[in-house]
């Protein structure tokens, strides 16, 4: 082994800057191998009882102490062995993995330590009321996409999924979240899909926003003689969300694109019309069909048709900025940041020509794409390529990112 390493060594010294990307992907893989091994020999230790049988409570508290790990990192690895080791019972019977195509892929070396979390995360949230099919459709398509995204991405792959495996959503919570601390806000996404707040205000402006928001959350009786059931947390999370459609519908309020801060709700006619199904908000999240047949209730539906002669959706070398008609266009189809992974909203994309304006690229839907400011810099500087095709985007990364150059998507949007 020491050879071995050694060897791997002085090849890395030896490569010249093109096979250096070759190396690095190589020693990766073989790193994800030994990691496939190793829960192997985890699974193999807590089958034998080894714990139980050295005067260890658990399989994990005798992994920390033989490794030296937390106890974090060792209940990862006895977790993560349960679900990709292959699985011997009482009778000596060996059986595959409960998670086959997660495991195939990390013996492959194909996918790395924190894909491996987010889909156990992701497989140990699907409800058990999904079909055994499903939930290994699931997993297959997770793993799949595994094997091209990093795991933050993958996480909100995850999370779609999820949202049409459990289109009820998930149970209620018994108790309200802790109220936000008070000035800078930050604005963070949960794994859950909810919008973590926090940060603080100046004593002289939060004065202000108390005053405002205490005038609107005050309880309000269902009726005589039965108490507002919500909470003075929850009044006050209903009272900030007024205050912004009070901001929304301002005269003064700024313009994205020509058009007023709002909420895109994406969702299929049939899923709309039966209540069926799931819908998706800008930022990638989700809303059962249901609650999107009441939003729609109180809302501005627009139908948009690609290619429609209501609108021009073509304005060729007239103009190099996007029209109104165009963007909304474009929204309808990407329904935001289009890189793979991405889940920024169209209020905070721009309109990128894939055949640049100034070399002769028309100003259309079919060679236009919403990215976001951060998205549209890296294809810029990196050397992706964009594939428009007539309902999706697909993009091609360079090669230092992958040899093969396969057409990338992004998943988030479908």
């Amino acid at each position: 082994m020491v050879a071995c390493l050694d060897q791997w060594r002085a090849g890395i010294v030896e490569c010249d800057d093109t096979g250096l990307p070759d190396q690095i992907r190589d020693i990766e893989s073989v790193s994800r191998l030994l990691h496939a091994v190793m829960l192997d020999a985890v699974a193999e230790l807590d089958s034998r009882n080894l714990a139980a049988i050295t005067g260890f409570c658990s399989t994990k508290r005798l992994l920390a102490g033989m490794l030296h790990l937390s106890a974090t990192e060792a209940g990862t690895r006895v977790t993560h062995a349960a679900q990709l080791a292959t699985r011997r019972i009482l009778s000596g019977e060996v059986l595959p993995p409960v998670l086959p195509h997660t495991a195939a892929a990390l013996a492959a070396g194909e996918i790395g330590l924190g894909q491996v979390r987010v889909i156990t995360e992701t497989m140990g949230a699907i409800p058990a009321s999904v079909s055994g099919e499903q939930h290994e459709a699931a997993e297959a398509e997770l793993a799949r996409y595994a094997r091209s995204f990093a795991p933050a991405s993958l996480s909100k792959i995850g999370q779609h999924i999820l949202a049409h495996l459990d289109q009820d959503g998930p149970q209620p919570r018994e108790e309200p979240e802790p109220a936000a601390a008070a000035g800078e806000l930050r604005l963070r996404e949960r794994r859950d899909g909810r919008l973590g707040l926090e940060g603080f205000l100046e004593a002289e402006h939060g004065a202000a926003f108390r005053s405002l928001i205490e005038q609107f959350a005050a309880p309000r009786p269902a009726s005589e003689g039965i108490p507002d059931p919500r909470t003075a947390p929850q009044r006050n999370a209903d009272a900030l969300m007024e205050v912004c459609g009070l901001a929304r519908a301002a005269q003064g309020c700024p313009t994205t694109g020509g058009e007023p801060p709002h909420v895109s709700v994406t969702i299929g006619w049939e899923s709309l019309r039966t209540g069926l199904g799931a819908a998706t908000l800008d930022y990638g999240t989700h809303l059962s069909a249901a609650e999107a047949r009441r939003w729609a209730c109180d809302a501005k539906v627009i139908p948009v048709v690609l290619g429609g002669a209501s609108e021009p959706l073509d304005v060729g070398r007239a103009m190099r900025t996007v029209p109104l008609s165009l963007r909304r266009a474009l929204v309808a189809r990407d329904r935001g940041c289009a890189f793979p992974g991405c889940d920024r909203p169209p209020g905070l994309c721009q309109a990128h020509h894939a055949q640049h304006w100034a070399d002769g690229g028309d100003t259309s839907v079919e060679n236009c794409v919403l990215l976001c400011e951060t998205h549209h810099r890296h294809v810029h500087q990196t050397g992706w390529e964009i594939l428009i095709h007539p309902h999706r985007v697909e993009f091609i990364p360079p090669a230092i990112i992958d040899p093969d150059r396969r057409p990338l998507h992004n998943p988030l949007r479908c």
